[in-house]
């Protein structure tokens, strides 16, 4: 890391290695090239999270002279979520597994209604309390020149907006995710109201805002005009693809692979029904195929998803594997035939960019893209060359899409069609000098008044 002359800023993230999952990577990364650009990272983050899986080897990613602060916090929903993994996973245990085709759920309605009027803005707000008290702490102590803050989850602005409220410090908040707008907010008046004047207060008061898309930009813009926003994507890191060279898919098999989580949101339905469709079509294919579903098929307590997959008999095809690794993951993808995107159609779809889609491209399999179509996602996939779009509509498009793919992979054409072209600009360090020209910006201005 280094010294001298570089800045600090203080790094807001209640997600934070060692946890596991995509949505740490944007901080992780940020925090790893951060000093190769003059700013110091003094990260605040809390010591066990709410839920999350456990990736110990993120942790060697980052240089040892970083300064992380793990504070403590109350998690009511985290004992409540260990109870439901424990009998979630008795459920989905190989020899139990016949006996949950009647179930969808888990969860107790009362308690999912409960926390929607209590847990505000999200389940982590008990943190607050805590990393505040530690936060002024470290302000003292380590006398940064800025604050950024990371969400979701939300309470990590409103820790920060606190924090910049009363140290003066300027505030850079950086929204991977809509607020009140995403996909799975709560459905009545009473925390709209609340959340929306949340986020107007954190939009009007933050010294600049980042997005992880120009949609969420855009439609911020919309509402709060006089904000200053700059969207930096997600990406990939090259570090994590140095050995990629010498993994080359298996040559034997059709090889589909997920990595991620399927949900009510990100619902694979119509993913599943064309995979059954083919596989009746096409023997050659039923032949070769080999499913690989790295992360989850149903959020911990939820069974549709797993019982429609066991229903029309994927499951001799596939492989489960609950989690992996980060690295081991990019593994994976790697030696896959071809890489699966689903993203869901609800609203603002059209303006995800998810992080393992940079990933993907820089893995250089082929993407089915199983996306909005005039979406984000899909402009960037057909202007890098990097895979085939179809609409996550339609499950005769979806089937057609996979014949193709494998028409190609029998033809050993998939390489030469598909280049992934101009993914440069999406690499963790090229994207961290960016948020590093956003801080100088937001403190030399503070600075100036």
């Amino acid at each position: 890391m280094k010294k001298g002359n570089n800045k600090k800023v203080l790094f807001i993230a209640y997600l934070f290695p060692p946890v596991g999952g995509g949505g740490v990577q944007r901080s992780s990364k940020f925090v790893k090239y951060l000093p190769d650009f003059e700013w110091n990272p003094v990260v605040l983050t809390v010591k066990e999270p709410y839920d999350f899986y456990s990736d110990n080897s993120l942790l060697n990613d980052l240089n040892k002279d970083v300064k992380i602060y793990r504070t403590s916090s109350l998690e009511p929903m985290k004992w409540v979520r260990k109870y439901l993994k424990r009998r979630w996973k008795k459920h989905i245990d190989a020899e139990n597994l016949e006996k949950i085709s009647h179930k969808k759920t888990l969860k107790p309605s009362f308690l999912v209604k409960l926390k929607t009027y209590i847990l505000i803005p999200d389940n982590e707000i008990f943190w607050l309390p805590f990393a505040i008290r530690r936060g002024f702490k470290i302000i003292r102590k380590e006398k940064p020149s800025l604050i950024y803050s990371t969400a979701s989850p939300f309470t990590d602005h409103l820790i920060a907006l606190i924090l910049s409220k009363f140290s003066g410090l300027p505030w850079v908040a950086d929204f991977r995710d809509f607020w009140v707008d995403r996909a799975n907010f709560p459905t009545n008046r009473w925390r709209l109201f609340i959340d929306r004047k949340l986020e107007k207060y954190v939009l009007n008061k933050a010294d600049h805002v980042v997005t992880s898309t120009s949609v969420i930009a855009e439609k911020f813009k919309g509402i709060y005009p006089d904000q200053k926003y700059t969207v930096i994507t997600n990406g990939y890191d090259e570090d994590d693809f140095r050995d990629s060279e010498i993994i080359i898919p298996h040559e034997s098999e059709f090889r589909i692979t997920y990595t991620g989580i399927f949900n009510q949101f990100q619902n694979p339905k119509k993913i599943f029904l064309a995979l059954k469709k083919i596989i009746e079509e096409r023997e050659a294919l039923r032949k070769k195929l080999k499913l690989k579903f790295i992360g989850q098929l149903d959020n911990p307590g939820d069974f549709e998803n797993l019982n429609l997959f066991k229903e029309l008999g994927l499951d001799q095809y596939s492989d489960m594997i609950p989690y992996k690794k980060h690295k081991e993951a990019i593994s994976e993808m790697c030696q896959s035939t071809i890489l699966l995107l689903l993203i869901g159609n609800y609203p603002y779809s059209e303006g995800i960019l998810t992080g393992k889609l940079f990933e993907y491209f820089r893995s250089g399999r082929p993407i089915l893209a199983v996306v909005p179509t005039e979406g984000l996602a899909a402009d960037l996939i057909r202007l890098t060359n990097s895979g085939i779009v179809v609409s996550n509509k339609n499950v005769d498009e979806i089937a057609e899409g996979i014949s193709r793919l494998f028409d190609l992979f029998v033809e050993r054409k998939l390489e030469e069609t598909f280049k992934s072209e101009g993914i440069e600009n999406y690499s963790r360090k090229y994207l961290t000098e960016k948020l590093s020209e956003v801080f100088e910006s937001v403190v030399s201005l503070k600075s100036n008044r």
